[in-house]
C-alpha cells in the first residue's frame, strides 16, 4: 500500500511535456492570429484554410524565398490577407487563371514559374507544355499555392531594391506596393492598412 501511493504521488508529480518551440524567425500562430485581426477562418474547406492548417505553408514559403526581415515576411501576409480575403480565396471570382493564395494574375505566375526551377517540375518537358490559364490549377494541386506571393515579395521584377527598405513605416510599404506589386500605381489604402497590422503583430 506504501509502495503504490509513493508510486502514485511520483506519476502525479512528474512535469509535463513542454511543447516545442517555434523554429527561430518562423512566423508563430498566436502572431498570424494577432496579424489576421480576427479574420483567421474557422474551418478548412475547398478554398478556404485556416490560419493553424496555412502556417506551415507560409513559414515553408517564407524560408524557401528568403524572406529575412520583419517587413519583408509583413509585406508577404499582408499582400496575401488582402488579395484572398485573409486565407479564403485561391481564385479570383472572376478570372479562373488568375489565382494562388496572393491572387496573382496568369502573366505573373509564369513569371515566377520561369524563374524558378523547384516548381518547373511540375510540367515535365518544361517549358514545351505549360498553358498559362491553368498553372494556377497546377500550383494549387502540388500544394505550391503559398509560394508565388512569396517569391515576388522580395524577387520578382523591380522588387528587390524596394523589399529591402520595408519597415514599420507606411511609406516604405507604399514604396514596395507601388515599385512591386502595383506596377506604379498608386497604394490601396486598405491593404497599406493591413500591412500595419501585421507588423505590428509579428
Amino acid at each position: 500500500m506504501v509502495i503504490s501511493l509513493l508510486l502514485a504521488d511520483t506519476v502525479a508529480a512528474a512535469p509535463a511535456k513542454p511543447k516545442p518551440a517555434a523554429p527561430k524567425g518562423d512566423v508563430t500562430l498566436p502572431q498570424l492570429t494577432k496579424a489576421f485581426a480576427g479574420h483567421c477562418p474557422k474551418k478548412t474547406a475547398g478554398d478556404v484554410i485556416t490560419c493553424k492548417d496555412a502556417l506551415p505553408y507560409i513559414n515553408a514559403a517564407i524560408k524557401k524565398y528568403k524572406l529575412k526581415t520583419k517587413g519583408q515576411k509583413a509585406a508577404y501576409i499582408a499582400n496575401m490577407a488582402y488579395e484572398g480575403g485573409y486565407l479564403q480565396y485561391n481564385h479570383n471570382l472572376v478570372n479562373h487563371s488568375q489565382g494562388t493564395r496572393s491572387i496573382m494574375p496568369a502573366v505573373s505566375l509564369r513569371t515566377f514559374v520561369n524563374a524558378n526551377k523547384s516548381v518547373q517540375k511540375f510540367w515535365p518537358g518544361f517549358p514545351k507544355n505549360v498553358d498559362d490559364n491553368t498553372i494556377v490549377d497546377v500550383l494549387i494541386k502540388k500544394k505550391a499555392d503559398f509560394e508565388p506571393g512569396a517569391w515576388w515579395a522580395v524577387s520578382g521584377p523591380g522588387c528587390a531594391q524596394v523589399a529591402k527598405g520595408l519597415s514599420g513605416s507606411q511609406a516604405s510599404f507604399i514604396a514596395w506596393e507601388k515599385g512591386c506589386i502595383n506596377g506604379g500605381a498608386e497604394t490601396i489604402a486598405a491593404r497599406a492598412a493591413i500591412y500595419k497590422t501585421v507588423f505590428a503583430a509579428l
